[in-house]
């Protein structure tokens, strides 16, 4: 029986993904059977270019589902792919899921019931004091920990991450918040535009794990130069 009547329309962008495509259908099997127990679900896969057997697989191992398989011509990167899929998305609730499932889908769950509680936008948090990082390369990490240092400085936020993609949000929130910056930075970016436009956030611990196919397509000093000009264009008060 439906509980809630916040439908809810699950973004995922994948770029060479061939290799994960079938362990992303099975976690969002077992997704849809707890979530399709409270609310409508479905979903908007968005293929950014790839060029190996991702977009043949999607439709393989899709077939039947609530589920809109988009493609773009050329890779785009991260944010056209959200936007994108954000775009195509019918429900209420718009949630933002990684392909590689470092974090598992069921913590949709949790982050669409904070919405359900009153939030506008709930991120799920692997630096949360209750939230945990598994198997993941120390190196591989630093990135992130030191930006959402820095942003939780310069905007007095209670929130520990700030660049995890892993996000429900209600559809008017990107309809008022749009990512202009390319590449990863729109996922960082956005938040920025709800916390600026007085919008309700908050964080849910989870787990993040070490991807278990497929390689990150992240270029981390190109990710850093690219988060220190969106910070200082926040000092200078230009964001």
């Amino acid at each position: 029986m439906i509980q809630s009547s916040h439908s809810l329309s699950v973004v995922v962008p994948l770029f060479q993904e061939e290799s994960g495509v079938e362990h992303l259908q099975q976690g969002l099997t077992r997704f849809r059977a707890i979530e399709e127990r409270v609310r409508k679900v479905d979903f908007v896969l968005v293929d950014d270019g790839s060029t190996d057997r991702t977009q043949e697989l999607l439709r393989k191992h899709f077939a039947g589902w609530p589920a809109e398989i988009l493609r773009h011509p050329t890779n785009q990167g991260l944010t056209a792919a959200l936007r994108t899929g954000s775009s195509a998305a019918k429900g209420e609730l718009v949630a933002w899921l990684d392909s590689d499932l470092t974090y598992e889908p069921e913590v949709l769950t949790a982050l669409a019931a904070q919405i359900d509680a009153g939030a506008d936008v709930a991120c799920a948090s692997c630096y949360h004091p209750e939230g945990e990082v598994v198997g993941v390369p120390r190196w591989r990490l630093w990135l992130s920990q030191l930006a959402s240092r820095r942003y939780r400085s310069l905007t007095a936020a209670p929130l520990h991450t700030f660049t995890c993609m892993v996000r429900v949000y209600r559809r008017e929130v990107l309809a008022r918040c749009p990512m202009t910056r390319g590449g990863f930075l729109g996922v960082t970016e956005v938040l920025l535009r709800a916390l600026l436009a007085g919008y309700r956030i908050v964080e849910t611990p989870a787990v993040l794990k070490r991807r278990r196919a497929g390689v990150s397509k992240m270029r981390t000093w190109r990710v850093g130069l690219q988060h220190l000009e969106l910070m200082r264009s926040m000092r200078r008060g230009t964001f």
